[in-house]
Formats: structure tokens, C-alpha cells, sequence
């Protein structure tokens, strides 16, 4: 795999934070004619029809490796969307987006406590510092804990061990947009039995007459927040540790209020600006400490 210098490692998930944070409004204008099974799969599926030819011009070298190597990180991809889409039939999405965000602690601690390796100080005060910008940006208030809640739990954890993994194995990774192909592969395949009964295998025509923004929205979670934005991940985290990775990923928060605020109206209070803020100021101080870090 090319070597990727660490500034630009940085840039491309900042890219493709960027790409996550519209999918927000891209699920938001997708769901007004799908369930949230039939966007997982589908983005999955046209993922997979876009970016195979383009493999297969550019060369499937290492397929066996590579469907190995795709396969684990592909089933925590797969149970993060899905048990965050699960959770949100119950739930609330501020506090679902804070629940799902433990993935900034649980890295960390994940990463120090399997590797025995100990992290600077200044990393866990980033991710301090990026946990508090979260809970002022979402709002937090835990009035209630329901089975949403305790869901959206379970794809903080998948989020964990798909950021975890992913460290693990990039370097090995030959053809970073290859791998990300097979993702979506396995995607496709292991999520068809939740579309099996889906309305729109006996009645197309319903797909046909959505909204045009509903096509919009599909296209850019297939293209841009699939092919585009895990392709750079899988580059990315080549070069850098799952803790600054986690962070990075936490800028696609704000990218998704101020997206939001412009496509769909949503407004940003005080407190909610000063979250974004702290989250973009740690994320920022953990690109910098992770250059000087891996250049001692």
C-alpha cells in the first residue's frame, strides 16, 4: 500500500467527516420514501455496483487477502449503522448522537489496554476535551433510559471495534479502494435478509415516483459517504493511531449542524456552537500531538 504522510492522512478524514456529516441530511431526505434497513442495504449495494468496475479496471490483486481482511471491520460497519438505525425507533437523536459518540473514550482505553500502551497525556484531554463539546452540542439530558438507548449502546461498540480493527489491519491493506469495495460487498450480502420482504422488490414503482431529494440523498450515502469517505478512512488510519482517528471522525458532528442548519433550517444555540467549537479545537490538538508523537 503507498505510504500516506500524516498531515495528509489527517486531511482525508477530515474529507471524509465532511462526507458523513451531510449524510445526516442525506438519511433525513432518504427516509421520506425508505426504512432505515432498505438505506443500509441499498447504500451498501450501489456502493458495490459503482466501485466494481472501477476494481476491476484498475485490477483485483490479493482478492483472497483482501475479502479476508474486509471481512471483520465490514461486520462492525454493518452493526453500527444498523443498531444505530435500531436504536432511533425508540430513542431521541440528540441522545442517541452522544451515545453513539463513547466511541471517542472507548478507543483510547481500548487501545491502551490491549496493546499495553500507554497514551500522552495531552491525547486524553483531547478526547476530554471532545467528550464535553459532544455533550454540549447534543444537549445531553438522560431523563429516561430506554431500549433505543441501550441500543444505540451496542453501535457505540460496534463503532469501537470497527475504528479498533481498521487500525489493526490498513497497513496490510494493498488496495485501500479495493478493500472498501469488499466492504460494501459484504454489506450487500449479509444485509439481504433484512430487504427480503422489502415493498419495493414487488412494487418498484414506489422507488420510481420518491421525491428527487430522496434519489440525492441515496447517491450521495452510496457515493460520498461510502466509496469516497471509507476509502480515505481505510488510507487514513495507515498512518494514524484509532484514538486521533476517533477524534478526527468526531468533526463529522458539527459538519452535520452546520449542514444541517443550511439544507434543512435547523438552528444552533449557544451552548451547541461552543460544543462544535471544543470538538474542532481537540480534534485540531490531537492532529498536532499525533505528528509529533509518531515523529519522536
Amino acid at each position: 500500500m503507498p505510504q500516506v504522510k500524516t498531515t495528509t492522512a489527517i486531511f482525508e478524514l477530515i474529507i471524509a467527516a465532511l462526507f458523513w456529516g451531510f449524510g445526516f441530511v442525506a438519511v433525513v431526505w432518504a427516509l421520506e420514501a425508505m426504512t432505515a434497513s432498505e438505506i443500509t442495504w441499498m447504500r451498501f449495494a450501489i456502493a458495490f455496483a459503482i466501485g466494481l468496475p472501477l476494481v476491476l479496471i484498475g485490477g483485483m490483486k490479493h482478492w483472497r487477502e483482501t475479502l479476508t481482511l474486509s471481512f471483520w471491520p465490514a461486520v462492525c460497519l454493518i452493526g453500527t449503522l444498523f443498531f444505530q438505525s435500531w436504536g432511533l425507533k425508540y430513542t431521541t437523536a440528540t441522545k442517541s448522537g452522544f451515545i453513539t459518540t463513547l466511541y471517542v473514550v472507548f478507543v483510547p482505553i481500548l487501545e491502551s489496554v490491549l496493546l499495553k500502551r500507554g497514551l500522552p497525556l495531552g491525547l486524553w484531554l483531547c478526547v476530554a476535551g471532545a467528550l464535553i463539546g459532544t455533550i454540549l452540542i447534543v444537549d445531553l439530558g438522560f431523563s429516561t433510559i430506554n431500549v433505543g438507548d441501550l441500543l444505540t449502546f451496542v453501535c457505540a461498540l460496534f463503532a469501537t471495534a470497527q475504528i479498533y480493527s481498521l487500525g489493526l489491519i490498513s497497513p496490510r491493506v494493498r488496495q485501500p479502494f479495493f478493500f472498501n469495495i469488499t466492504q460494501s460487498l459484504w454489506g450487500t450480502v449479509l444485509l439481504l435478509p433484512l430487504v427480503l420482504n422489502s415493498k419495493f422488490w414487488t412494487q418498484p414503482e414506489l422507488l420510481i415516483e420518491a421525491p428527487i431529494k430522496v434519489w440525492v440523498g441515496m447517491f450521495s450515502l452510496a457515493i460520498g459517504s461510502t466509496v469516497i469517505a471509507f476509502y480515505l478512512q481505510v488510507r487514513a488510519q495507515a498512518k494514524l493511531s484509532p484514538t486521533v482517528s476517533s477524534l478526527l471522525f468526531l468533526l463529522e458532528s458539527p459538519f452535520a449542524m452546520l449542514l444541517s442548519i443550511y439544507f434543512l433550517g435547523e438552528s444552533l444555540g449557544f451552548l451547541e456552537s461552543v460544543g462544535a467549537a471544543l470538538i474542532f479545537a481537540s480534534a485540531a490538538a490531537a492532529s498536532m500531538l499525533e505528528t509529533r508523537w509518531r515523529s519522536v
